[in-house]
């Protein structure tokens, strides 16, 4: 191999270690590379066991093998969505929130809200809990989301995210 090849695939390495989840449109997007030839040095980079890839409803999502842990890839698949991603931080910063504070709180119409909101009960993220006639939404464990978020902080690039982090590690 050239070269150039060998720094296309080490670029390719270094994003996906550097946005664990990422899928295969936002590398291509961001490496600025042709779909053929990042899908060429993915299929060596999984071959070489450097990367693995695991479908997330319609993404792949690529991870540095050894880097990432299970429970983390579940959580990361869900927090590379930018509108679960604030969901997660409202849960995390709120004690109770129901469907329509998080709607409004986002700016979601309450549709887009159920959908995110079901995609995040459906992988066991969340959970919610009816109390009297009003149904509220909580983390199933928010000290590992809230760590995972904090472990991969730099990998959002997301002002909510750094709002989260001051508040959470003061």
């Amino acid at each position: 191999m050239n070269i150039q090849g060998i720094e296309t695939r080490q670029q390719i390495y270094e994003f996906i270690t550097k946005f664990p989840g990422t899928h295969f449109r936002e590398i291509q997007r961001n490496l600025n590379l042709p779909v053929g030839t990042l899908q060429y040095h993915v299929n060596h980079l999984k071959r070489d066991q450097l990367i693995i890839a695991k479908k997330d409803g319609e993404y792949v999502r690529f991870y540095a093998i050894g880097l990432v842990t299970e429970s983390e890839k579940s959580i990361l698949s869900l927090l590379r969505q930018k509108p679960i991603r604030h969901i997660v931080i409202l849960l995390l910063t709120k004690e109770r929130v129901n469907h329509k504070q998080i709607s409004n709180e986002l700016k979601l119409s309450p549709a887009t809200t159920s959908w995110y909101l079901n995609k995040m009960l459906e992988s066991g993220t969340a959970c919610k809990k009816k109390t009297g006639r009003e149904v509220y939404y909580y983390l199933t464990n928010p000290n590992e989301v809230a760590k995972t978020i904090v472990t991969y902080k730099t990998s959002f690039l997301d002002k909510i995210v750094d709002r989260f982090i001051e508040i959470w590690e003061k």
